[in-house]
């Protein structure tokens, strides 16, 4: 039989679903031999131990954020400010077709310019914080800013450095009135989980095709049975198939 690992794209599922979905696998990994230690791997009971101690945290982080509503401002303000970077990438790509070569000179400058701040969105709070700083400093500075004048982007720059100023206007107070407490950064703990999980299922894969013992297999076929039931999941709200994330 053709081992795979089921395609889900985990991006799409919503930070409470997220949180489950790596809950439902370490429960099924568990129940795996009723306790009778049926997985002896030491390498996949590490995983299991990581990511069983990094949901718990994940887990509080996301309670702190359904409680706050100052966090819950600050999740909407980091959504504005991802909104105000990825629509001057946009208006930065219309000129890679001009017509002029005086834009097209600046659009190359400025497009390796952004791919140097590639997934800014997707940085952990205060790196995003930081990088749009940085990125909003070197548009500015003379080399770029003749080739900002030239695409007329300047409204785009100035939407970028506004919407991060009134984030770290919210960020800074809540850190203020929430000194004494710990504050999460949720975007970068669901990073970091991600990426124990990832290691996890790719090794369970690697580890199924390469020995082919029920400690994998089985192990692979319970990691795939959430994945298909949260890929449904998605599938329904979308009205299709979700293709993402799948390996062989």
């Amino acid at each position: 039989m053709k081992k795979v690992l089921e395609a889900l794209t985990l991006v799409k599922l919503t930070a409470r679903e997220f949180g489950q979905h790596i809950k439902t696998i370490i429960t099924n990994l568990n129940a795996l031999g009723g306790g009778a230690g049926f997985i002896t791997d030491t390498s996949l009971l590490d995983y299991i131990k990581t990511l069983t101690d990094k949901n718990a945290v994940y887990d509080r982080a996301h309670g702190q954020v359904t409680k706050s509503d100052e966090t819950a401002k600050i999740a909407a303000a980091d959504k504005v400010r991802d909104a105000a970077i990825s629509a001057a990438i946009r208006y930065l790509n219309v000129f890679e077709l001009s017509e002029l070569e005086s834009e097209k000179a600046a659009f190359a400058s400025l497009e390796t310019l952004f791919n140097e701040y590639k997934g800014l969105q997707n940085w952990n709070f205060e790196e995003e914080t930081n990088g749009i700083d940085k990125l909003v400093s070197d548009l500015q500075n003379p080399k770029y800013a003749p080739h900002v004048a030239t695409i007329n982007m300047g409204n785009y720059v100035e939407r970028m450095r506004l919407r991060n100023q009134d984030f770290k206007v919210l960020f800074q107070k809540r850190t203020v009135e929430t000194s004494t407490k710990v504050v999460y950064d949720v975007k970068a703990l669901r990073d970091d989980l991600k990426t124990v999980y990832d290691d996890m299922t790719d090794y369970v894969l690697s580890m199924a095709k390469a020995k082919n013992t029920e400690e994998f297999n089985q192990s692979l076929t319970a990691i795939n049975a959430v994945r298909k039931y949260y890929a449904d999941l998605i599938a329904k709200r979308k009205g299709g198939k979700d293709e993402g994330e799948g390996k062989e």
